[in-house]
């Protein structure tokens, strides 16, 4: 099982403050075995070369109507993945399409999926605004992969009781946007209990992303225990396992000894026949790749 981890590639935060590669990053890390790579949102992100694509195509994208873009996205890939030369001349963009192609190139063999920041557990202030900002993501997540397109989000932002009835009508909206993009359309436990987001996740029509290490307060107690979570959880409702530890230090750059019992984790994991993919998100530094396969290690001796 552990054999087939992935990572999120905030792991990698460090190194491209330092000026590595986000693309080189990608390669050294599926030649070392880790296939899915979450790329996850942030200034790293945007401040890398990567980054700035990203930017470009988001700009660009506004001048596409939704099917012009799907389009190109699936003639880039099903030229990438054919190994046909890809020509990008019949787009508006030509010069950024073959800058994406080349990335494409790159990332033949490895799934790459999509994550952000966004307050979801809360009704939104400009609802349309809230919108555009969910149609851009989903066009990123597509763009990525359009053979496995998939879209998390993260709450950091809401606090304090939940409107339950906003976050799942979130959801459902969320869900039903470029309904001719398919994807999957997952939320992740962060402040609040797992055992509640998988709740309005269900609720809402979406997968549930989950990571028992946010459940762990810093003193060690819980939100909600991970038995509760595993006896209410069905396999079907996840998507995706993120693994990483902590202690009264905080999370760990390494997985190690610490409040998650992952050997616990495995075992439900594979009692219930679990297909989805496990995910890496050590705390950041500068040798990820060292990090990484230390932890896959650990993990496997569990």
């Amino acid at each position: 099982m552990f054999e087939k981890l992935g990572i999120v590639t905030n792991i990698w935060a460090k190194e491209i403050e330092n000026g590595a590669r986000f693309s080189d990053l990608m390669v050294e890390f599926g030649e070392n075995g880790f296939k899915d790579m979450e790329v996850r949102e942030g200034d790293y992100l945007r401040n890398s070369g990567f980054g700035q694509l990203i930017d470009s195509l988001e700009d660009a994208m506004l001048t596409y109507t939704d099917s012009e873009f799907k389009t190109i996205c699936d003639m880039l890939w099903d030229c990438v993945r054919t190994q046909q030369n890809y020509d990008a001349n019949n787009t508006k963009h030509p010069e950024l399409f073959n800058e994406v192609a080349v990335f494409a190139r790159k990332a033949v063999g490895i799934t790459l999926s999509y994550a952000m920041s966004h307050p979801w557990l809360s009704a939104p202030d400009d609802f349309e605004m809230d919108t555009q900002q969910i149609v851009i993501a989903k066009k990123l997540a597509y763009i990525m992969c359009p053979s496995g397109a998939r879209l998390r989000l993260v709450d950091l932002d809401t606090e304090g009781k939940i409107d339950e009835n906003a976050a799942i009508a979130n959801i459902r909206r969320y869900v039903s946007i470029l309904p001719d993009y398919p994807m999957t359309f997952a939320v992740e436990n962060a402040r609040q209990s797992a055992s509640l987001t998988l709740k309005l996740a269900v609720a809402g029509g979406a997968k549930l992303t989950y990571d028992e290490t946010n459940t762990y307060r810093s003193d060690g107690t819980t939100l909600n225990t991970p038995e509760e979570f595993w006896a209410n959880v069905k396999m079907d409702d996840l998507t995706s396992i993120h693994f990483k530890q902590k202690t009264e230090e905080g999370v760990l750059s390494e997985v190690g000894e610490g409040y998650v019992d992952f050997k616990a984790i495995k075992k439900y994991l594979k009692s219930r026949n679990y297909t989805g993919d496990l995910l890496l998100e050590n705390t950041a530094t500068k040798h990820s790749l060292i990090d990484a396969i230390n932890s896959r290690e650990y993990l496997l001796r569990c």
